[in-house]
């Protein structure tokens, strides 16, 4: 990794941190590239079992770096932005384990982009979330769109993307985009290692498996309820399975397989 983006693993926990407080976090080229070998690295990762993404200081992401991209307005440039990030952001999807965006502070453009990605997020109460591209004469380049309208629906999402306009962390947890605030001024990276701790407690096949299936719902009902018999009997008298039923009825917590 470069110092633009920082990776460590710990237990079976990973943290991925955009790493430019100087630049709110912006992703400039180097930080882009280095996001994208993070995100490989968890995915050959054979320990990783729940994945954070966060930033340095108080701002999350606050999307591409304009200072640099405005040099290159060139519709090649454009197709180089939209193609790193995006497929970064579909692999990160993609990863067989939770992951988590630990929003430590406010987000813009391509930051919230990075958010929907991810499968659950947690925010600091106070943060504020902010769909700017249409006021930079843009639509969203990193798959948001698609992602936001499943997560949130399509008028939510067509009044945050056609406005521009911020939102509240407490307000994204209304609407559904938060699961999880964190009161404003705690920090919020250790409340999301504790519940990443809980998630990679939990069996990773089985994690593996019900995230395909709510990917697939959220694109076709059908394709889920297709899927589902296969997933379910692939785990059905597994390790983990075998495990944590003799566990229920020893009364006793499972010990759920940690490859």
């Amino acid at each position: 990794m470069t110092n633009t983006i920082l990776y460590e693993e710990n237990n079976g926990v990973g943290v991925l941190r955009v790493n430019r407080p100087e630049a709110r976090n912006a992703l400039n080229w180097e930080a882009q590239q280095g996001f994208v070998r993070a995100v490989t690295a968890a995915a050959e990762s054979r320990s990783l079992r729940v994945l954070i993404i966060t930033g340095t200081g108080p701002t999350f992401v606050a999307g591409g770096d304009l200072k640099e991209l405005a040099g290159e307005m060139t519709p090649e440039s454009g197709v180089r932005l939209n193609r790193i990030m995006s497929e970064a952001l579909e692999q990160l999807a993609k990863l067989p384990l939770p992951v988590l965006a630990a929003v430590n502070g406010d987000a813009a453009g391509g930051g919230c982009e990075i958010i929907a990605a991810c499968d659950l997020r947690l925010a600091a109460e106070d943060a504020q979330l902010r769909w700017v591209q249409v006021r930079m004469g843009l639509t969203t380049g990193w798959g948001g769109t698609a992602r936001l309208v499943r997560l949130i629906g399509a008028s939510r999402a067509m009044a945050l993307l056609l406005t521009g306009e911020s939102i509240s962390a407490a307000e994204a947890y209304r609407i559904g985009f938060v699961q999880r605030l964190v009161p404003a001024g705690e920090p919020v990276l250790p409340v999301a290692i504790a519940w990443a701790q809980r998630l990679a407690a939990l069996p990773r096949d089985a994690l593996g498996a019900t995230k395909e299936l709510v990917r697939l719902a959220g694109r076709s009902t059908e394709a889920a309820a297709s899927a589902e018999p296969e997933l379910f009997a692939a785990l059905w008298g597994g390790t983990n399975h075998q495990e944590a039923v003799a566990a229920f009825l020893e009364k006793r917590s499972p010990h759920f397989d940690r490859d």
